[in-house]
């Protein structure tokens, strides 16, 4: 909290949570966070922590992330939130009580704190003693707003990490994509690959070196390659090639073949791949010229899901 006022921040509001993935339980806990700076006349914030909770206490089971700390930060500052606030999550941190970590993260002597809000269920403090009615006490003795935000509920689930990891794990990335109002990607650097694509199959592809993300099921996706601020339509493949499956048969390839013409260099470039649609599994094609036909088909199909999408 300290830090703000390097940036001119007096008068703060803030949301507290992972944000994993920014998804549409968080987006509704921001547009709380929004409500409240508004009628406070106060700048919001969004304090996290880096990294995963889970990773530091649970470091043999760690979560995948859906989005990488970067792109996180990103997405809530597009959603009109003026500042992030990270805290290094450490072993230490997790062993402090609800009163250290109240008095540690929300106090400043030179910023006022006039809002606060998290999801009902959010706890804090060593064995996540702390809740929404520690914060209540806190937020009533100090004078600052308080709202806790309900679990957003879709199909009668709540929306959740876990629960969007895990659609994307089983290939469900309609209810993924529903789960975060807007499409699942992967990010990462292109990387040479074999240039089957280009060689044989007359379909250039860029091969994702993936940094961050959950990889779905093989098979192949219709979707959109997003490089230099622009979005361009694309054939996406998850798979290990198995027509060629004398080249590297266990490694896994994320390829996207970038449509209408795209020719642009881009090797060790940055590259996110937006997944839209599930089209097919991932076959083993008896002639090269088969697989050819298939990815004609493949691109004539995407191609039609993709203008439908754009119309709505």
């Amino acid at each position: 909290m300290e830090s703000l006022v390097q940036h001119g921040i007096k008068r703060v509001s803030v949301a507290i949570g992972v944000f994993d993935g920014v998804h549409l339980g968080h987006q509704q806990l921001l547009k709380e966070l929004l409500k409240i700076a508004r009628e406070t006349d106060s700048v919001p914030a969004v304090l996290t922590f880096y990294p995963h909770p889970r990773q530091v206490l649970n470091p043999k089971e760690p979560p995948l992330l859906i989005v990488s700390q970067e792109k996180k930060i990103q997405i809530i500052n597009e959603f009109g939130i003026r500042t992030v606030i990270t805290f290094p999550f450490t072993r230490e941190f997790a062993n402090d009580d609800a009163e250290t970590f109240l008095q540690d993260c929300l106090y400043s002597p030179d910023v006022k704190l006039c809002g606060i809000c998290v999801g009902k269920k959010w706890r804090f403090g060593a064995g996540g003693k702390g809740n929404i009615h520690t914060l209540d006490k806190f937020a009533n003795n100090q004078g600052i707003r308080f709202s806790a935000v309900e679990e957003l509920l879709m199909d009668g689930h709540p929306v959740s990490s876990t629960s969007i990891r895990r659609a994307v794990t089983g290939g469900l990335l309609d209810a993924a994509n529903k789960m975060l109002g807007r499409p699942y990607s992967l990010s990462g650097k292109v990387e040479h690959g074999e240039n089957i694509g280009t060689k044989v199959l007359d379909c250039p592809t860029a091969n994702l070196s993936v940094s961050h993300g959950i990889i779905p099921p093989r098979g192949v996706y219709a979707g959109y390659a997003v490089f230099g601020g622009a979005r361009y339509p694309a054939a996406i493949s998850i798979g290990t090639a198995p027509t060629f499956k004398h080249k590297n048969p266990s490694n896994l390839l994320i390829e996207a073949h970038l449509m209408d013409g795209f020719a642009e260099m881009i090797y060790g470039r940055p590259l996110e791949i937006e997944f839209l649609k599930y089209i097919r599994a991932e076959l083993c094609f008896s002639s090269v010229e088969t697989l050819k036909w298939q990815i004609k088909s493949d691109i004539e199909k995407i191609r039609e899901i993709l203008k439908k999408e754009k119309k709505q």
